[in-house]
């Protein structure tokens, strides 16, 4: 069911054919991480991954377009194996905090949580996103992007898929 904007949250959810421990791994090593993060066609490389509460990951996209854009998580809480929360936020190259790439208003943080449950052996991932502290137009905007963000966050568990399954 899709909320009033003001209350807007996005919610995906994803069964892996993988124990949690090995999707775990793939949200919280760089150099495995690097190989799925992002939309399809966009390539990832992680800069930073200091895995702790008040820790950083912060990586480059490239697109395929040549275009180039950044992101940086802030770590909240890290439960191994089982869930991570982060504020997630485009920024520029030396890690500040920058306005969305794609024009228009955007929250400049968005309260990310993913947890990752044990289905025999596979795992399900549920991914929320909310905005923090965004206007009211900010969450206008992000409650307009729910059909895109699905599409997005859906190509990336492709790729995720796709990284578990390569040995």
């Amino acid at each position: 069911m899709r909320t009033a904007a003001a209350d807007a949250e996005f919610v995906i959810t994803r069964l892996f054919n993988a124990p949690r421990s090995r999707v775990w791994q793939h949200w919280t090593s760089a150099g495995l991480m690097s190989q799925w993060f992002g939309p399809k066609g966009v390539t990832t490389t992680v800069k930073t991954l200091d895995l702790r509460p008040g820790g950083m990951m912060h990586a480059r996209m490239d697109r395929p377009d040549g275009g180039r854009m950044w992101v940086k998580f802030v770590y909240r809480e890290v439960v191994e194996p089982s869930r991570l929360v982060w504020e997630h936020s485009f920024s520029d190259e030396q890690a500040n905090i920058v306005e969305s790439p794609f024009g228009g208003p955007w929250p400049l943080r968005i309260l990310s949580t993913v947890t990752l449950a044990e289905e025999g052996a596979s795992t399900r991932i549920r991914l929320v996103w909310t905005p923090l502290d965004a206007s009211g137009e900010e969450r206008q905007a992000f409650a307009g992007m729910l059909d895109s963000m699905t599409e997005g966050w859906g190509g990336t568990f492709d790729k995720l898929d796709e990284a578990l399954a390569a040995r």
